[in-house]
């Protein structure tokens, strides 16, 4: 178990996420008039596709600019006032998950410089200002497992429970606790999702292999190699898998045959 799940670690530990998991589905713009619609100050550093990753917008920064009366090359002045394509009810709203995202993204850039502690700082403050957004909990989680163990990190945990990202650090931890069962309960969480991460469905198929359950892990590793936007590196992990499996089928098969 313990080469599987030093590569469930590798998926799994320590690093900042890149987007969130609740999606933001854009509105037919003609149902909102311009007094109806959500109105937002442009701020220095700010992109279309940093405020799309932020919501996670449907059809991303194209899309989100298009709907705002920008080609998606053009980005406004700092202090100019645009308006969104999404109701007006949610300015506030918006405004905090915008806010928590240039935290998570000022958290992201302090991590490269080793200083933990103004990281865990900076993912509180997002986590403060948005405590519905998964991914500052999710990060500061990945930290907090490295530096107090699990103990410390299931309460913070609870809030996001039932979302992928959250299940992925629990079944680490049931997996590095030895209860390989667990820990593909929890992959499951996410293994339901219409779109699975990456991650998850590695870390499934690991699981899989590792307990016997080879059917199932080739047909995950199948659907990893299938997909032109799975990391190089699980794709990679993927062909590996899938030619020992080849080569499992074919000794058995071979041992019948004898």
């Amino acid at each position: 178990m313990s080469k599987a799940a030093a590569f469930i670690a590798l998926f799994i530990l320590f690093t900042l996420s890149c987007g969130p998991e609740d999606t933001v589905v854009l509105p037919d713009i003609a149902q909102y008039t311009a007094d109806e619609r959500c109105r937002y100050t442009w701020q220095e550093n700010d992109g279309w596709a940093f405020i799309a990753w932020a919501i996670e917008i449907d059809g991303g920064a194209e899309t989100l600019a298009i709907q705002s009366g920008y080609s998606p090359s053009e980005r406004p002045q700092p202090g100019e006032e645009i308006t969104l394509p999404l109701p007006q009810e949610l300015s506030e709203a918006f405004e905090n998950r915008l806010e928590a995202a240039r935290l998570v993204r000022e958290a992201t850039e302090v991590l490269e410089t080793g200083d933990t502690t103004s990281v865990r700082r900076l993912l509180e403050s997002a986590m403060q200002r948005d405590p519905q957004w998964s991914i500052p909990t999710y990060n500061i989680s990945l930290i907090i497992l490295r530096q107090e163990g699990p103990g410390a990190v299931l309460e913070i945990l609870e809030p996001i429970a039932h979302k992928y990202d959250a299940a992925l650090i629990q079944s680490e931890i049931a997996w590095n606790c030895g209860d390989p069962d667990e820990a593909l309960r929890q992959l499951e969480i996410c293994l339901m999702d219409e779109s699975p991460p990456f991650e998850a469905l590695a870390a499934a198929a690991l699981i899989y292999t590792v307990t016997g359950n080879y059917y199932q892990a080739s047909g995950i590793w199948r659907e990893i190699l299938a997909s032109p936007e799975a990391d190089a590196s699980i794709r990679l992990m993927a062909v590996r898998y899938a030619i020992l499996h080849e080569e499992r089928n074919r000794e058995s098969q071979e041992c019948v045959r004898q």
